[in-house]
């Protein structure tokens, strides 16, 4: 945020077939990496050292990444 560079998206996709649910060993599959559209990150008025601007760009990303991955978002992430 603080040198105003675009970040790209990029999801994983077919993870899920390389270690589905339940299992302990990867199996061989194809992983496709799907790139987006640059998403700006400049909140207008925002300041970088913000919690809130902070949150709103991150927000911005995930759900870019969602939309590329087909995946739902949540917005809701674990306590550090």
């Amino acid at each position: 945020m603080r040198s105003g560079a675009p970040v790209v998206p990029v999801a994983m996709v077919g993870t899920d077939r390389v270690l589905p649910p339940g299992r302990t060993l990867p199996r061989p599959a194809r992983v496709r990496m799907v790139f987006g559209k640059p998403v700006e990150l400049g909140v207008p008025g925002g300041d970088p050292g913000d919690a809130r601007s902070r949150r709103i760009a991150t927000d911005a990303v995930m759900a870019a990444v969602a939309e590329l991955s087909g995946q739902e978002y949540v917005p809701r992430y674990a306590r550090p």
